[in-house]
């Protein structure tokens, strides 16, 4: 993964709970590091999924 200007560039990846195609930086960089994920949803994704889950999957996760 590039990085531009310090920071991380997004790839697009494919969600593996919905199949929407989202941007990913995979860092500190990324979208979801700005989100509050519970503990046990995050222990269910790394159960669940080998890769990130889109925005819409995430917040729909957290609000659950």
């Amino acid at each position: 993964m590039e990085k531009r200007d310090g920071h991380e560039e997004a790839t697009v990846v494919v969600c593996p709970r919905c199949g929407k195609q989202f941007e990913c930086s995979r860092s500190a960089d990324c979208w979801c590091s700005q989100l509050e994920i519970p503990e046990d949803v995050a222990r269910y994704l790394a159960e669940h999924y080998e890769s990130c889950v889109c925005r819409a999957c995430l917040e729909e996760l957290t609000a659950s």
